[in-house]
């Protein structure tokens, strides 16, 4: 199950099971965003694990500069066409967030809708961020959007169950080793295909602390995409914007 996410990502089911996330979300958390740090146009900015590029799309046609990168071939593809259908410019780049490198400076890194805590290890869970010290503006923003820990262990639901376009989804959680994995089944009148995601559980301590120690710090936290405040044991998503120590 180590690598789940390529298998997942690369297939053609991830953008049917996620079809609840909606442009609404992306519009709203990239609206909280431009409202707390008011970005000058031609803004340089990279979305770091960006699927199908919604929030890219959303940035670049409101002016800015936008680097998009994903490992999965499948979602760039489809970000590319949507890209050129509403005639917005995005350079999308595949590359495995571990090692992703460039030589541009960004203004802002964006890690959205928990593409964060897909391995084994916390070196290489947090490597992305001790990378992008080195292509992040000394007064640059990384903008994490992560779940929140507590928020998933008190209200984990086991099983779950929905149709979509004629096909069966059933999704099965569970919390083993700090990780929660879910196997995610799908079944047609044609064919049945199994998937599985496991996410490492991160406390916002954890999360501040090792940040903290790659050289940043935290400058703005929210529990929803409304900016809402965050709640330790309410609030679904843990949003922290951090800053580079000078």
């Amino acid at each position: 199950m180590n690598d789940w996410f390529k298998k997942w990502f690369s297939s053609n089911e991830y953008l049917t099971v996620y079809s609840h996330r909606n442009e609404d979300d992306a519009e709203n958390i990239i609206n909280l965003i431009l409202k707390e740090l008011k970005l000058k146009e031609n803004t340089r900015i990279l979305d770091a694990a960006c699927g199908a590029g919604r929030h890219s799309i959303i940035l670049a046609e409101r002016g800015f500069n936008v680097t998009a990168f994903d490992l999965s071939r499948n979602l760039l593809k489809i970000g590319q066409q949507n890209a050129n259908e509403l005639n917005v410019d995005i350079r999308f780049v595949c590359s495995d967030i571990r090692y992703v490198a460039f030589k541009s400076v960004f203004d802002l890194v964006l890690n959205m809708f928990t593409s964060f805590g897909y391995f084994e290890n916390d070196y290489e869970n947090f490597l992305f961020y001790k990378n992008a010290r080195s292509f992040l503006n000394d007064n640059g923003v990384v903008v994490l959007d992560y779940l929140n820990e507590n928020c998933v262990r008190k209200n984990l639901v086991p099983e779950s169950r929905k149709r979509i376009n004629g096909k069966e989804i059933v999704e099965t959680r569970r919390i083993e080793n700090d990780r929660i994995i879910k196997s995610i089944s799908i079944t047609s009148e044609s064919a049945s295909h199994e998937y599985f995601e496991a996410v490492k559980l991160y406390s916002k301590d954890k999360i501040v602390r090792s940040f903290k120690e790659l050289g940043y710090v935290p400058v703005y936290e929210a529990g929803d995409y409304f900016g809402n405040s965050f709640k330790s044991n309410e609030s679904e998503r843990l949003i922290i914007f951090f800053r580079p120590t000078k």
